[in-house]
């Protein structure tokens, strides 16, 4: 399921947590949030509702990452302009790059082609575990346990002390804890 939301900049009346050049004042200015939700990865735990929030989403990216140098952009809600540059990057680019992620298999080619950055840069390092569940989901247990024991060597090999809890209770709850044993 394709997602596309405007996110509104915060109001701060008080105007003292904006530094120029450090922290922006982005009230009065908006992006465009966009994600792709997949049900059977459900690893973070499913949205409240049939309302889908970007949050919710497994792949995701703002609109700015379309653009030349792919940076956080924040327009104007004052400028008619940015409507007509918002329609031809979502058109141009934006959504035809969402559509690459049109199905799950489709999306399992591009993880296996370009790894977790196919899915955004907004996606967790973590994205193998909900590669995973979608194997899983479509029965496809050697696929992820393949995957899994990669996934483990390289935390296993890094300082990831809270994610390592984290990890081993991720595999007991699927089935795949022996993975974890041999490492200890």
């Amino acid at each position: 399921m394709h997602h596309v939301s405007v996110q509104l900049g915060a109001y701060d009346p008080s105007g003292k947590h904006a530094v120029p050049g450090l922290v922006a004042d982005l009230y009065g200015r908006y992006r465009i949030n966009l994600g792709v939700y997949v049900p059977e990865m459900n690893r973070m735990g499913s949205p409240r509702s049939t309302w889908i929030n970007d949050y919710n989403c497994q792949l995701r990216w703002a609109l700015g990452d379309f653009l030349q140098g792919g940076f956080d952009q924040w327009w104007d809600l004052r400028d008619r302009l940015s409507v007509e540059e918002i329609s031809r990057i979502l058109a141009n680019r934006a959504l035809p790059h969402l559509n690459q992620f049109s199905s799950a298999d489709r999306l399992l080619d591009a993880y296996y082609e370009h790894g977790p950055r196919a899915f955004g840069p907004i996606t967790p390092k973590a994205a193998a575990l909900d590669v995973a569940d979608l194997l899983v989901a479509r029965n496809r247990r050697e696929g992820a346990r393949y995957l899994l024991e990669t996934y483990v060597e390289s935390v296993m090999l890094g300082d990831h002390s809270g994610h390592k809890e984290y990890l081993q209770e991720y595999l007991a709850e699927r089935g795949f804890e022996a993975l974890w044993k041999p490492l200890q």
